[in-house]
């Protein structure tokens, strides 16, 4: 699949379910090399049916558009497997930066850098023993602030915040790739312009944050 677009109902759908799965939103940002830390915003939307899934089976539903996105930017990286098959070379395209009032959508795609399949099972996005990708980062080259997926506390879980909204890896990737997402904190209005940082990738920079019209 080429690319995978979300309209902005569907933001503020994602963003109200994780809140209505998790109920504490936390975590959800880490330091920059100054020290200061984004402040989470609060996460509401419309009522919609999507709210009785999961947020994993929502994102996939509200992630459904097939419209295509443009290649905003593109990073060569690596990817430690946590299989112990080695390292696999990998490429990070991001396809969508989208700030709402609630919430900001990164729409990724991680693909081979060969064009066969390699494997990309890992901890290195994560802390093991998980395998998402909320160690991804967006960050407001002004301020050195870096906003990080929301993680949170499911609501039949043992207190700690072990779901993520941000996908999780797949075992593996091919020249094709797929399609991954994170969902971190909205963005200032005055955010024009991002770097988005995933471990083990080069920094990408300058990506234009796309924002809904009034």
């Amino acid at each position: 699949m080429e690319g995978t677009g979300m309209t902005r109902r569907g933001m503020s759908v994602l963003a109200t379910v994780v809140v209505a799965a998790g109920l504490v939103l936390c975590g959800c940002t880490a330091p920059s090399s100054t020290g200061s830390t984004a402040s989470p915003g609060s996460a509401a939307g419309a009522r919609d049916d999507t709210q009785s899934l999961s947020p994993k089976d929502a994102v996939t539903k509200v992630m459904a558009d097939p419209k295509a996105l443009p290649v905003l930017a593109t990073s060569k990286g690596t990817i430690e497997t946590g299989t112990g098959a080695g390292t696999s070379a990998v490429i990070a395209q991001v396809l969508e930066v989208r700030s709402e009032a609630n919430s900001t959508l990164v729409v990724w795609r991680l693909k081979s850098a060969t064009g066969g399949s390699v494997d990309t099972a890992s901890f290195q996005l994560a802390y093991p023993p998980l395998m998402d990708t909320r160690l991804l980062g967006v960050v407001d080259p002004a301020t050195k602030t870096t906003f990080r997926p929301y993680t949170y506390v499911p609501a039949n879980g043992d207190g700690r915040d072990l779901d993520c909204a941000c996908s999780t890896l797949p075992q593996s990737v091919d020249g094709s790739g797929q399609v991954l997402y994170a969902l971190v904190p909205s963005l200032p209005k005055s955010v024009q312009k991002v770097e988005i940082t995933i471990p083990g990738f080069a920094t990408t920079k300058g990506i234009s944050v796309e924002r809904a019209r009034a």
